[in-house]
């Protein structure tokens, strides 16, 4: 049977000399591994589009045994992400996160669509990786089902306040005058205005206009503190290529 995808390489493992099994983030069938017999011989027709941070059309036959590359079209490389290490690591951290977390057999595709706007801003270079860091982590997770309830404060309904308090546990925020430090216990990020408009912003917004907003390198340290611990708190787990990431930063 064989069936027509659209997908980003986002993992590569070699199987013997010229053959290799392909991590393929797709459009109808999420996360699939996909075996490519002969991609790595020299002159393969499939060879640029089965590279690392490809996105391409493919066709895969699926039998009992898992799918099988028949061919690829190329769409858009993002190898340009190479040139730079920190971008490089910081695509490897998203590649990990998605694979964690993405569903294989149901459809991903907004998800796709984000996640490949998400690699030509890394590969772009105009954006900070910072911004463009808390804006993955807070928007993919939201999308996967840990979508936080940014509206208004859970005990009052108020929308707008100069301080509020967010809990990432919970994924809900509390206004100051209901915000009670002995009731909860658990780790809390106040957010001012600013803060939280950003946060509403990569939570509820459209995806083509998720990288239309800016914010000081001051907002940007504050808001990448807020979605990391986040994505760890909900995920209940840390990953390498994070810490990797932050290492060559230092």
């Amino acid at each position: 049977m064989l069936i027509t995808l659209k997908g980003l390489v986002i993992g590569q493992r070699i199987i013997g000399e010229n053959s290799c099994f392909l991590d393929i983030f797709t459009d109808k069938l999420g996360m699939i591994e996909v075996m490519a017999h002969g991609v790595k011989k020299i002159g393969s027709k499939n060879s640029s589009a089965c590279s690392l941070f490809s996105h391409c059309v493919f066709c895969v036959s699926r039998s009992s045994r898992g799918y099988t590359l028949n061919s690829a079209e190329l769409i858009c490389s993002f190898h340009g992400i190479s040139s730079s290490i920190e971008a490089l690591s910081l695509a490897a951290y998203f590649a990990e996160v998605i694979k964690y977390c993405a569903t294989s057999e149901e459809n991903h595709e907004e998800q796709l669509r984000f996640v490949c706007m998400t690699y030509y801003q890394l590969q772009k270079g105009k954006l900070s990786l910072s911004l463009i860091k808390s804006v993955f982590e807070l928007r993919f997770l939201s999308r996967i089902g840990f979508m936080p309830d940014l509206r208004a404060c859970r005990e009052c309904i108020c929308y707008s306040h100069d301080r509020m308090y967010f809990l990432p546990l919970e994924g809900v925020i509390y206004c100051v005058d209901c915000f009670d430090e002995e009731r909860f216990e658990q780790n809390s990020f106040v957010l001012d205005n600013t803060l939280l408009h950003a946060m509403r912003y990569i939570v509820y917004s459209d995806t083509e206009k998720l990288y239309n907003f800016r914010l000081s390198e001051k907002y940007e340290r504050l808001l990448g503190a807020v979605t990391e611990y986040y994505l760890l708190a909900q995920l209940n787990r840390g990953f390498k290529t994070l810490e990797y990431y932050k290492n060559i930063l230092l």
